[in-house]
């Protein structure tokens, strides 16, 4: 069992790369780099933290493998210390590379420089968040390699970068949008928009679970929802009265 102190600098250090390898791109990088290349960051961000530092850096996918069994209640929570940390850390860096310029771009939200109408930015969120999670523990239940899983995952993640860039910045990550939305200087206020990109990769945790259970061998006995209601209803789906 790994140690909570390594679990926490191990997210720690893979969401500080996240944030320098997505916000930090659309602060710090060059107007030339465009939203593929931003996206490409983002997913190689996410390759790197899972492949390499041996990090999910995404409270979203440490939910999805709470609800799978893939990690339990102490390596999920020291997931979150790290995570949030990691966020915070990695916008303080760019925001003294930035000259501590408060961000007006990199950050989450609607109805700001052309981004979406806010019930257009839940769903696409919901939607290309639930994606990744399927990625993921789809990739985990067909014992991918680490470095396939890694790379599978950060593919995904920059497919729904690119999909939610011009919508909303680009959530999929609540400890992405806290650390950002700190240190923004946007109108309306990043932080007063920071609610919608918590619920909703909440959301898509739990989607993208019941969509993995739908699509795999697994089954709900093998996750946290085994002795819930959810259980009943697959029971009664599948017709098994026992």
């Amino acid at each position: 069992m790994e140690s909570t102190g390594r679990l926490i600098g191990a997210e720690f250090v893979g969401t500080t790369i996240v944030m320098l390898g997505g916000p930090g791109l659309l602060i710090l990088g060059s107007s030339s780099i465009g939203p593929l290349g931003v996206a490409i960051g983002f997913g190689l961000a996410i390759a790197l933290s899972i492949g390499v530092i041996g990090a999910v850096a995404n409270p979203m996918f440490s939910l999805a493998l709470w609800f799978s069994r893939g990690i339990d209640g102490r390596e999920f929570a020291s997931d979150l210390v790290g995570q949030v940390l990691g966020g915070i850390f990695g916008a303080a860096v760019i925001f003294g590379l930035n000259d501590t310029d408060r961000f007006t771009r990199g950050v989450n939200g609607w109805d700001r420089s052309g981004f979406g109408e806010l019930g257009v930015v839940l769903a696409a969120e919901l939607i290309m968040g639930t994606v990744a999670v399927v990625v993921l523990l789809s990739s985990i239940s067909q014992q991918r390699s680490n470095g396939t899983m890694a790379a599978f995952t950060g593919a995904a993640y920059a497919l729904g970068t690119l999909f939610l860039l011009d919508l909303s910045g680009a959530g999929m990550n609540p400890a992405r949008s806290l650390g950002a939305a700190v240190f923004a200087d946007t109108d309306p206020n990043a932080l007063g928009q920071l609610w919608a990109f918590v619920v909703v990769p909440i959301v898509a945790a739990f989607a993208g679970t019941l969509v993995w259970l739908a699509i795999d061998d697994a089954t709900i006995d093998e996750t946290i929802f085994d002795d819930s209601v959810l259980e009943d209803v697959a029971d009664a789906i599948a017709g098994d009265d026992d």
